[in-house]
Order: structure tokens, then sequence, then C-alpha cells
């Protein structure tokens, strides 16, 4: 027969293997629920989950938990959550960067056994999430994307079929084949006289476009890239898109070895009536490079510049987005104001091809009338540069192939008024 205390013992032993993984924790230890999902919703499951563009899910415990040694790895290394620029010369609005603080706490929880602990009542996911677009439009067709191991750059023309113009407080382009779409840049065309070349191939296609000289009303609509999600703008501020506009995409594909489809989408979100304010893009490329000929002999480290005129007006800028190629190894850009103060705008210092984005402000940020708009990037064209397409390294010049060379920087900006500066731009709402 069982004792009193012999029965005490064996409640207790008991108690504690069904349910020690709750009562054994003390309030210092760090648990996924209290501590490790609120930081993987804000910075991984954007990508990392059903439906998006990275290879596996972080959505729960059981999908964190047997990765865990992996996600050691990754963020301690800095590999991942994927932020290029330079937390020290510009912070951003959409920074993905682990603070400190919560790197810490991942690497503390991983090594402490990754204990699970409580859902939290009150702890709804801080996943990105998107309303429903206002309109959706899409590829014409289906295409096809052939399976012979070749990149494949191609023009997609999206008639809107708008006869007034179209206000927007979000725009989002939605790739349907997430494995193979690298990335986008979307012009609009109001002539409708691109419209015979969708889906023709950049390489077939762009000699006769250069010919044609069509005046783009917009060069840079907007753009994506894996990593990157709509972009939203509070309200009287807004994006337009022109009666009559048709969405030229230019389209990259990887390589692969099997023919497969993509139609892909952009998600139209209407602004609530006419916005008072329109937002315009400003866009580098390199015609604006001061040491030309834009061109990249082998075995040279080249640094190209670029600098705007004299602003006439004071500007608010949004967001930047720096574009580069392979060879790209390192990219900046700052303003001088007249008064010789220099304003940081972005610099990323070990550029990577495969994870560019655009950049939001934290808040809108003056750049004062009179001022010039500087950009520096640096490229490797050696041996030393293990992304280089050549081997041996050979010339470069500039062109929309992987292979080729480009140097652009796009920002998005408002006409300033006073007190833009301080402004709750991207408040709670928005």
């Amino acid at each position: 027969m069982m004792s009193g205390n012999t029965f005490f013992t064996a409640f207790l032993i008991f108690h504690f293997i069904s349910f020690g993984k709750i009562h054994l924790l003390g309030s210092d230890t760090i648990t996924y629920y209290q501590h490790i999902k609120p930081i993987i919703d804000e910075h991984c499951t954007g990508c990392h989950r059903t439906g998006q563009t990275a290879p596996f899910s972080l959505e729960s415990y059981e999908d964190v938990k047997k990765r865990a040694s992996m996600v050691e790895m990754v963020v301690e290394s800095k590999y991942m959550p994927p932020w290029h620029a330079d937390t020290l010369f510009r912070t951003f609005h959409n920074q993905r960067a682990l603070s400190a603080s919560s790197l810490n706490k991942i690497l503390t929880w991983i090594k402490s056994g990754a204990a699970e602990g409580l859902p939290q009542k009150n702890g709804a996911a801080n996943i990105l999430k998107w309303p429903s677009p206002d309109k959706i439009v899409a590829f014409q067709k289906p295409f096809i994307i052939p399976g012979d191991n070749e990149e494949q750059y191609r023009f997609f023309v999206i008639p809107v079929e708008n006869p007034a113009p179209i206000y927007l407080r979000g725009v989002g382009f939605v790739p349907k084949n997430k494995t193979l779409a690298h990335h986008s840049r979307i012009m609009i065309d109001t002539t409708k006289r691109i419209r015979p070349f969708d889906a023709a191939s950049v390489w077939q296609a762009g000699p006769q476009l250069e010919k044609m000289n069509i005046p783009l009303a917009n060069s840079f609509w907007t753009g994506w890239v894996p990593g990157n999600f709509p972009l939203f703008y509070p309200d009287g501020v807004a994006k337009v898109l022109p009666a009559n506009a048709d969405l030229v995409v230019n389209m990259h594909y990887a390589p692969s070895a099997k023919e497969e489809t993509d139609q892909s989408e952009i998600h139209l979100y209407y602004a609530k009536g006419k916005p008072r304010r329109i937002i315009e893009t400003l866009v580098f490329d390199e015609t604006w490079v001061t040491n030309k000929p834009f061109e990249f002999q082998p075995d040279t480290v080249i640094t190209f510049y670029m600098r705007s005129p004299v602003l006439p007006v004071d500007l608010s800028l949004l967001s930047v987005l720096p574009h580069m190629h392979l060879l790209g190894k390192s990219f900046k850009s700052f303003a001088i104001t007249p008064d010789g103060d220099m304003i940081p705008l972005i610099h990323i210092p070990d550029w990577d091809f495969n994870w560019q984005q655009t950049y939001q402000f934290n808040n809108l940020l003056k750049i004062p009338r009179g001022s010039v708009i500087y950009a520096e990037a640096t490229f490797d064209n050696t041996k030393n540069n293990p992304k280089n397409p050549y081997f041996p390294p050979a010339k470069v010049r500039y062109g929309w192939g992987t292979k080729d060379e480009m140097m652009n920087l796009i920002f998005e900006y408002l006409l300033y008024e006073p007190g833009d500066e301080y402004l709750d731009f991207y408040g709670s709402d928005n």
C-alpha cells in the first residue's frame, strides 16, 4: 500500500512530466510564443509563409523549432533577414534587420532549448497583411517559360483600359511563378505603340523600341524583387495611373530546366477621391554618369559617379531604390545642400543582386532647393568577384541582361510643403 509521502512524491513526478514544459519555465525564460514569435512575424513571415516566395514556412512553433539550427546560423551571420543597407548611414521605415536585442533573444532561446511556452491571449500575429485590391490587371495570357536553362527577359504589355486617370493609395506586383520570377520593372506607355511587343524578348524587341524612340509616360513607375511587398500611402497622397495607360512590364525569369508558365498580376488599390498631392518619380540612369564611358574592362575595379542637376524646388523624398547587376560591389547616395551639409540617402556596402528592394524613408525627407544629389557605385570585374558572370573576366557594357551592367537610382518624391519632415507619414492607420 502506498504511503501518503510516496503518493505525494509520485504525484509531483507525474505533474512535472505531464506539464513540465509549462510550469518549469521561470519568469526569465525566453519562450517562442511570448518572445520569439513576435520577432519572426515582424521580420520573417512576410516571405516565409504559405503562398510567398520563401521555400518554407515559419508560421508555427513546429516550423521554427525543426529549423532552429539553421535559424541560429543565418541570423547570427546576418544572412537573414536580408537587409543590405548600412543602418549607421541611414535607417528606413521598412527595415527588416534585427535589432541587437531581437538577435540576442533568438540566439539565447535556441541555445537554451527553444522552449515553446503558452500562446498569448492577445498575441495576434504581426504578419504583413494587405487589403483586397480594387482592381487586378494581369499579363494578357499565360506566358510559357521555356525549359532551356536560359534566363528570360520579356516585355509584357497590360492595357488597363482606363478612360480617366486612376489615383492609387497602393500598388503591388504579384508574381504567379514565384520560383522563377526574379524581378520586374514596370513602366507606363500611353501611345499604345508598344502593344505589338507583348511577350517579346527584350533582346529582339529592345533595339526596335530604341529606334522607335517612344516617349514613356513613366520609365520606372514601380518595381518588384523577392522581398518587396505592396507599397501604400496615406490619405491625400497617391500615385497616378494616367488615362489610357498600358503597363509595360520588363520581366526577368531565372533559367529553368523544365517548361513552366506564369501570368503575373498587378494589384491596384484606389485612393479615396482625388488626392491633394501626387507622387512623382526621379530616375537616375547611365546617361547621368559623369565619368563615361559606362563600360568595364576585364581585371579592373571601377567606381562610376552620377549627379543630379541643381534642384530647382524643395523635394520631400518617400523612397529610394538602387539597381546594379552582378559586377556591383557597393552603392552610395547622398545630397549636398546649398549650405554644404550632407544628407545621407542610402549606402549598400556589400551589394547583392539577388536582394534588391525599395527602401522607404522613416519620414518624408526634405531635400532643399539648390541641393545636388550624388550617387557612386563600385563594380568589380576581376576574378576575385565570385559573382562575375565571365571567367576569365571579359569586357562588359550597359544592357538589360544579367551579364550586362546597369546603374540606376530611383526616388519617389512629393513637392515639399512646410512641415513635411514632421508628418507621421506611416502612422498606425496607414
